[in-house]
């Protein structure tokens, strides 16, 4: 099932599993190919991944400029992720 944005954010807010599902369904490979221009490791790659959709997860009601494209936040997300964990700084 494809939500739309609202309805993703809906589903996370509510801790709905469908919303689990399809933040993964329709964004995982986008991020996974953002992280992947930072990350030359596959293994590390997957797990800024797992951290991403984690803090998504966490934190997607919280995310400012909300009038704003979802990827873009999560795209900013994701670099910031695998920013810290090239630096060596893992939260």
């Amino acid at each position: 099932v494809i939500l739309t944005e609202q309805e993703l954010v809906n589903a996370i807010a509510g801790r709905n599993p469908a919303g689990a599902a399809a933040l993964y369904d329709q964004y995982a490979a986008k991020l996974f190919r953002i992280i992947c221009c930072s990350v030359n490791d596959r293994q590390v790659a997957e797990v800024v991944l797992e951290e991403t959709l984690q803090f998504i997860w966490n934190n997607c009601n919280n995310r400012p400029q909300q009038d704003k494209p979802l990827l873009l936040w999560m795209a900013g997300v994701a670099r910031q992720i695998a920013r810290k964990r090239i630096e060596g700084r893992h939260e």
